[in-house]
């Protein structure tokens, strides 16, 4: 499995990482928060909203 790469500035608090190219969100604290390539920061909901799923099926908050 590949590791992730440096991680991208921006993010932090109420943010999630939105893989772009395969609709998949990441949370804080997330080995691929912020290091996929074609990605970009925004709100849990606007992420929702723009068509993408949590990472694992999760929801950021929930175990």
């Amino acid at each position: 499995m590949p590791t992730p790469g440096p991680v991208a500035a921006g993010g932090g608090n109420g943010q999630v990482w939105v893989n772009m190219k395969d609709k998949v969100y990441h949370c804080q604290g997330d080995r691929w928060y912020g290091t996929t390539k074609s990605g970009q920061y925004m709100s849990e909901s606007a992420a929702v909203a723009a068509g993408a799923r949590a990472s694992r099926g999760k929801a950021c908050g929930t175990k």
